[in-house]
C-alpha cells in the first residue's frame, strides 16, 4: 500500500484492505479503561487537537471545516478552511491552524471563529506543528518537503524530507521530524534548514511523536508497531500495536498510545516495550491525542465523533492515598496528644478544691480551729477556743 493517504479512505475500498491484509480484530483486555463518545464532529475528522481548557478540535476533511467539542461534550463548527484540511495545531492564545492538503495552505482560525488563510505551502500538506515563536511548520507529502510560515505569513521552504512523509513533530530546540510514509524512515531537518535521515523505522510509519529526552517514536501503518530512535539514530521496535496504527501520542511518564485505524481500539506501550490494548474507540479511528491528566482522544474517521478514553491515573490515586494516610495519622496524633492531657487534667483538683485546700492551710498557719459538732470557729493563734468548742 505505497503512498496509502487520507483520500484512501474516501474510496470505499477498505473493506478490500482489510480482506487482503487478513486482519484480525483485537479484543480489549479485561481491565480496559472506560470509553465513551465525547462528541460529534463534521464529516470524516482527520486530526485532533486540545486546549490548556480541555476543548477539542478536529480538522474535518469532508466538510473543510474544524469542529470544537467542550469537556461537556457540547459540539459545534468552529470555523471553516480551505479545501481538505489534514492537520491542526494550536497556539498559546487558542488560535487554530489547520495543513489543507486540497488548496496548499494553512488556515487560522480564531477563538471566536474567524477564519483567515495565513499563508502558502509546498504540495499536498498533510500534517502541521508550531513552534514557541507562532511559527507553523507543515510536512508536503506531494512534494517531499517542509514548508515553514511565520506568524505574519511569510512562506519558505524549510528543507526536504524522504518519501511521502506524513506526519511532523518538533524537539525544544527547533528541529523538525518527519515519519516518511514511503522510504521508512524519519527525517530531520535543522531550524537553519539542514536536513538528513536520522535513523530508520518499520513500514510506513505514519504517526509521529517525540519525549522531553529527544527520542522519536513512530507509528508503523503496516508492520503494526512502534520504533524508537534516539536522538544519536539508534533505531529499535519499542512494542506492537493493534492493526494499522495511524497516529501516535506521549504521556508524561513516557507510555506511548497509537490509534489503531483498523481495530477501532488504542494501544498502550510502556517504556520498557509493554504492548496492551488500552480500549476500544468509534469507527476508524485515525488522529489522537492527550489531555494533562492522561485522558485519550481520538477523531474517529469513520463516526463521524470523538472517542475519550478515561485513563486511571495511577500516581494521582497513590498521592490522594497518601495524602488521606498522613491526614489520619495526624488526626491519630492529636486525638492521642488530647487523651493524654485529659489524664494529667484528671490527676490534677479543680479551682474551687485548690483554693478551699490553700485557704485552709492558710488560716491553719496564722490561727486556731475551734469545732462544736458542724461549726466551726477559728481564734487567734494561742488563745483558747470559745466554751463548748475543742481545738483541733
Amino acid at each position: 500500500m505505497v503512498g496509502l493517504r487520507k483520500n484512501y479512505f474516501h474510496t470505499g475500498v477498505i473493506a478490500v484492505v482489510i480482506a487482503s491484509l487478513c486482519l484480525v480484530y483485537i479484543s480489549p483486555s479485561a481491565n480496559a479503561e472506560p470509553s465513551s463518545i465525547l462528541g460529534t464532529t463534521g464529516t470524516y475528522p482527520v486530526r485532533i487537537t486540545i486546549d490548556s481548557s480541555g476543548n477539542i478540535y478536529t480538522a474535518n476533511s469532508g466538510t473543510n471545516n474544524v469542529s470544537k467539542i467542550t469537556p461537556g461534550g457540547a459540539s459545534s463548527i468552529l470555523g471553516t478552511t480551505g479545501a481538505d484540511p489534514d492537520g491542526i495545531t494550536i497556539d498559546s492564545s487558542g488560535n487554530i491552524y489547520t495543513a489543507n492538503s486540497g488548496t496548499n495552505n494553512v488556515s487560522k482560525i480564531t477563538p471566536g471563529g474567524a477564519s483567515s488563510i495565513l499563508g502558502t505551502t509546498g504540495t499536498g500538506p498533510i500534517d502541521i506543528t508550531i513552534d514557541s515563536s507562532g511559527n507553523i511548520y507543515t510536512v508536503n507529502y506531494g512534494a517531499r518537503n517542509v514548508s515553514k510560515i511565520t506568524p505574519q505569513g511569510a512562506s519558505s521552504i524549510l528543507g526536504t524530507t524522504g518519501a511521502d512523509p506524513y506526519e511532523i513533530t518538533i524537539d525544544s530546540s527547533g528541529n523538525i521530524y518527519t515519519a516518511n510514509y514511503g522510504a521508512n524512515n524519519v527525517s530531520k531537518i535543522t531550524p537553519g534548514g539542514a536536513s538528513s535521515i536520522l535513523g530508520t523505522t518499520g513500514a510506513n510509519p505514519r504517526g509521529i511523536t517525540i519525549d522531553s529526552s529527544g527520542n522519536i517514536y513512530t507509528a508503523n501503518f503496516t508492520d503494526n508497531n512502534v520504533s524508537k530512535i534516539t536522538p544519536q539514530g539508534v533505531s529499535s521496535i519499542l512494542g506492537t500495536t493493534g492493526t494499522g496504527p495511524a497516529g501516535i501520542t506521549i504521556d508524561s511518564s513516557g507510555n506511548i498510545y497509537t490509534v489503531n485505524y483498523f481495530t477501532n481500539n488504542v494501544s498502550k506501550i510502556t517504556p520498557q516495550g509493554v504492548s496492551s490494548i488500552l480500549s476500544t474507540t468509534g469507527g476508524y479511528p485515525i488522529g489522537i491525542t492527550i489531555d494533562s491528566s492522561g485522558n485519550i482522544y481520538t477523531a474517529n474517521y469513520g463516526a463521524n465523533n470523538v472517542s475519550k478514553i478515561t485513563v486511571f491515573d495511577q500516581a494521582a490515586a497513590n498521592a490522594e492515598a497518601a495524602r488521606v494516610a498522613a491526614a489520619n495519622a495526624e488526626a491519630a496524633r492529636k486525638a492521642k496528644e488530647q487523651k493524654e492531657l485529659m489524664e494529667i487534667l484528671a490527676l490534677i483538683p479543680s479551682i474551687g478544691e485548690l483554693t478551699l485546700s490553700l485557704g485552709e492551710t492558710t488560716q491553719s498557719l496564722y490561727s486556731t480551729k475551734c469545732v462544736k459538732g458542724k461549726t466551726t470557729k477559728y481564734v487567734k493563734y494561742g488563745a483558747k477556743c470559745p466554751k463548748g468548742y475543742k481545738k483541733k
